[in-house]
């Protein structure tokens, strides 16, 4: 069972334990930091700035486990961006964190979709969102797959 919670500037040095992934750095360049600094700044950028929804995904001990970071976009699209530390993996906490997600957006914003911008090479995401959360691809662009899923139906 997990939680999410909004991120705080506190979160810096447990945050860096998980983002400095490599698989992070590969696949979520947002999340990605190597020092304390890069960290911190992650942190300002989660908490201050009005263009994302950002939560840290907790466990059930209170540790970060990843992030689900939604970008405001256009027409009522949250472009949405997600991990969990590769120590996690395989354990539901991506679905889950992204139905909580949907859920918070539903009740507490006026968007109305959630997009899901995966690369070609990131097989482990796209069979996630295709077999785990049902949603088939919208269109593709030469770096990434487009999925799109209207919020209603998480």
């Amino acid at each position: 069972m997990i939680q999410l919670e909004r991120f705080n500037l506190d979160d810096a040095s447990e945050y860096l334990k998980i983002a400095k992934d490599k698989s992070t750095e590969k696949f979520f360049r947002l999340a990605y930091c190597e020092n304390i600094e890069e960290a911190h700044d992650l942190m300002e950028l989660y908490v201050n700035s009005f263009n994302y929804e950002a939560f840290k995904v907790v466990d059930e001990r209170g540790n970060i486990v990843g992030t689900v970071l939604g970008e405001k976009k256009p027409k009522k699209v949250l472009d949405v961006c997600y991990f969990i530390s590769s120590k996690m993996r395989r354990r539901g906490y991506c679905q889950e964190a992204i139905c909580q997600f949907a859920k918070y957006v539903l009740e507490n914003t006026e968007y109305k979709e959630l997009q899901f911008c995966i690369r070609h090479n990131n097989n482990a995401s796209k069979t996630f969102m295709e077999k785990k959360m049902k949603i088939k691809p919208a269109y593709s662009t030469k770096m990434f797959i487009h999925y799109k899923q209207d919020i209603l139906k998480f």
